[in-house]
């Protein structure tokens, strides 16, 4: 397993990168450091407030469209092909009827058809998602809903289902269904991400600068593929958040420093489902 390390002192690569951004893990007490990975362990100092919440996260977008997915299996029109991939019809009708926050699905209109899951993330995730969750069960090119999944169909969604969900969107799923360039070492940091963005997204800020404040990058980037975390930044943790209802995004224009001219800002929700048990190190350099 890849294990989060702070490089100290940092190095020039490091600084280069960060520019004028204090981030917001060399904020964090050296144990807090540590006992957020993993974010949902037994010494995490987080505290999901699953009790009062979850009833606003399953009426998320995430969960409306794990509904909408399950509904159409319950009626034989989304299925797998011998090798467990979603057909290409299911992905065509799936892509009309469920709904991405932030994800460019005008894209899909320009890929080659017939079109794979695996090249459109968040129907490979949602996919993933309901798989390990045990919404769904697949037997080759069978699926089978599940009792979690009959519960989302009715919408009897409890604080069980919530937790179970929300977990595995950030620990469990291969972070590969979002962008296939990730690897599972990302969800490590997961906890870190959590607590950054708690601090930093009180104010608008782009993909590439929340990577700054909140993604801690490996020693392995620093050859100069350090922009490759914008795109774990976003994929993996952004877009989904916003999914959950924690985050919200504002359209901006688009140029060199934001790419895909979008702004990202907590929802009240973030505060009230995430708290922390930490006491921030002030920092002695910029304040975020």
């Amino acid at each position: 397993m890849f294990r989060i390390k702070l490089s100290t002192p940092m190095p020039s690569e490091l600084t280069d990168w960060l520019g004028d951004v204090f981030p917001a893990w060399l904020q964090l007490p050296p144990d807090a450091f540590q006992n957020l990975v993993p974010f949902n362990g037994p010494e995490s100092p987080i505290r999901i407030k699953y009790v009062g919440n979850a009833s606003e996260l399953g009426r998320s977008v995430m969960f409306d469209n794990l509904q909408v997915f399950l509904r159409l299996i319950s009626e034989g029109r989304v299925g797998v092909d011998e090798g467990s991939n979603l057909t290409p019809d299911s992905l065509e009708l799936l892509l009309e009827t469920t709904n991405w926050p932030g994800y460019d699905l005008e894209r899909t209109r320009h890929l080659t058809r017939p079109l794979r899951e695996d090249i459109i993330g968040p129907l490979d995730f949602l996919k993933a998602l309901a798989t390990e969750c045990d919404l769904i069960r697949i037997d080759g090119d069978q699926v089978e809903i599940q009792d979690y999944g009959h519960c989302i169909l009715r919408k009897e969604i409890n604080l069980v289902l919530v937790r179970r969900v929300f977990e595995a969107a950030f620990s469990k799923v291969n972070p590969r269904t979002l962008t296939k360039l990730a690897h599972p070492w990302v969800h490590e940091q997961s906890g870190i991400i959590l607590w950054g963005l708690s601090i930093t997204t009180d104010t608008p800020r782009s993909a590439e600068a929340l990577t700054r404040y909140c993604f801690v990058p490996p020693k392995k980037f620093f050859d100069g593929t350090l922009k490759i975390l914008d795109i774990y930044m976003r994929s993996v943790f952004l877009q989904p958040l916003t999914w959950f209802g924690l985050l919200e995004t504002q359209v901006v224009e688009a140029g060199e420093v934001n790419e895909h001219g979008l702004l990202y800002k907590k929802t009240p929700l973030f505060d009230q489902f995430l708290q922390f048990d930490i006491e921030r190190v002030k920092p002695v350099e910029l304040a975020n």
